[in-house]
């Protein structure tokens, strides 16, 4: 027991002083303009150019999507930091985008600090509530599912901002309500498929097949221009390559825990009702 504790705190602390060492990467790039040379890298075999901001970010999407998607419901205790880092992070960057367009020549500096501070500080603190996290992973499941969905179509499945708000809100109350009956599947399903999309979106950055931006255009609360993007065959053939990575990551999951002697418990049977006060939510 007190191997495993180890062994999670070591894995908690790795993803803190990994990405608090991006946000030192990051930092020299305040004083710099964003299509500086200095803060471009041409990428020799597509030849795109991708920025040190792009690089960055994807490192923190691969180690943590490749975590879900193949532990992320075995270990929970980490995944519950990762589901705030999230969770805060994605709140704090449609915050800012829809705010205000352009925050100066440090635009991408900006967002990416800001996103990367708050959610540290989101699963700083999910960590240690435990089933408030749990509800969140269900949210965060049918966040992600929503804009997977509204991906598949030229400019979204949805056109009016309205109607996307409404089909992501009802993703992801149903999100948290399989989550609070099927809590034990959905766990492994909903860290699968989340590590999926961020691990796709991380590639995206680089081979630029209108993933990242059909995501930030489904995000915008602001005026819809038409030609927002395109569902081409490349940006299904990433929607479905994101599906597929999903099904693969439940079931490797799926065996990992079988093979162990003592599968985790839900948190309903760890923390029951009316015990340990506000860990149980």
């Amino acid at each position: 027991m007190a191997t495993k504790r180890q062994i999670h705190s070591a894995l908690f602390f790795f993803a803190v002083v990994a990405i608090l060492l991006a946000m030192v990467d990051a930092s020299p790039l305040v004083a710099r303009a964003p299509l500086d040379d200095q803060n471009t890298i041409n990428l020799p075999i597509s030849g795109a150019t991708v920025t040190v901001h792009s690089v960055i970010l994807s490192i923190i999407l691969f180690i943590t999507g490749g975590y879900l998607t193949f532990a992320g419901g075995v270990h929970q205790y980490f995944t519950m930091f990762i589901v705030g880092f999230y969770v805060g992070s994605n709140i704090a960057y449609i915050i800012l985008t829809n705010a205000k367009d352009d925050y100066g020549p440090n635009t991408d500096t900006i967002l990416l600090v800001v996103s990367v501070v708050v959610g540290i500080l989101a699963g700083a603190l999910l960590s240690c509530c435990f089933f408030l996290a749990v509800y969140l992973l269900g949210a965060l499941l049918g966040y992600m599912a929503a804009i997977w969905l509204l991906s598949w179509v030229d400019n979204g499945l949805i056109q009016s901002n309205w109607g996307r708000a409404v089909l992501i809100i009802c993703f992801v109350i149903v999100g948290v309500l399989l989550m609070a009956f099927l809590e034990r599947p959905m766990i492994i399903i909903a860290t699968a498929f989340i590590g999926s999309f961020v691990i796709f979106v991380g590639i995206d950055l680089y081979v630029k097949t209108g993933f990242v931006e059909a995501i930030n255009s489904l995000i915008r609360a602001k005026s819809f221009d038409g030609s927002a993007f395109h569902s081409d065959s490349k940006l299904r053939g990433m929607l479905g390559g994101c599906l597929a990575l999903a099904v693969a990551g439940c079931l490797i999951q799926w065996l990992m825990i079988r093979r162990r002697t003592h599968p985790p418990m839900s948190w309903s049977q760890r923390y029951p009702a009316g015990q340990y006060g506000w860990r149980r939510v």
